[in-house]
């Protein structure tokens, strides 16, 4: 069935895009580009299958905004924007689209992502390396790009992490006899991805 189009209006919030109606109803809001490829104009009625076009166009917008606006507050791996682009009821085809969108333009870069999530780990609540890639895994960021990015960490700086958690754990410790504390020590580290020879290390250190 085809509907008139009775008005194409300039959008406000969005420079490079038309509100356009349909029988004088609001319908939908498409970039310019596409206004011009379909041309469209005053007057034009258009099949049902132009309006799917125009409707998938204006799903995309939407989409694309609402990531800009997460983006612009966090990062995101891709894994993490395809699951929030789903909860917003976006369909698996724009969502495929508008992803590779963001990491064509550097908005979504899983290597960044992981970089980043280390440092703030390391920061707040130190783990070691097996904790750390699993966590990254968990997040959506690919195995290989993990172990990538968990090279770069340096191994002192894996052994300082652990000897601050161990100093302030052994606390806990004091009453105990030295093999028990040790042993305690040794699967508290463990748990928390810290390599073997990193925790005997630590263990001399503190005990």
């Amino acid at each position: 069935m085809k509907q008139k189009i009775t008005d194409i209006q300039s959008h406000s919030q969005f420079p490079s895009h038309y509100q356009l109606f349909l029988d004088n109803k609001p319908f939908v809001i498409i970039p310019t580009n596409l206004v011009e490829k379909l041309g469209l104009r005053i007057g034009l009625e258009i099949e049902s299958q132009t309006i799917e076009k125009l409707i998938a166009a204006d799903e995309a917008m939407r989409a694309k905004n609402y990531a800009l606006g997460l983006l612009r507050e966090n990062i995101y791996s891709k894994t993490q924007m395809t699951q929030q682009l789903e909860r917003e009821g976006f369909r698996e085809q724009t969502i495929n689209i508008i992803i590779t969108e963001l990491i064509n333009s550097g908005h979504i870069r899983d290597r960044l992502f992981a970089e980043k999530w280390i440092q703030r780990r390391q920061k707040s609540n130190p783990r070691g390396r097996t904790v750390l890639k699993q966590e990254l895994i968990d997040k959506g960021v690919d195995p290989q790009t993990a172990e990538q990015v968990l090279t770069e960490v340096k191994t002192e700086d894996e052994a300082r992490s652990a000897l601050q958690i161990a100093q302030k754990r052994v606390k806990h410790y004091k009453r105990l006899p030295i093999h028990v504390a040790k042993r305690r020590l040794h699967g508290f580290l463990a748990r928390r991805g810290f390599e073997s020879e990193i925790i005997l290390q630590v263990i001399e250190n503190v005990l």
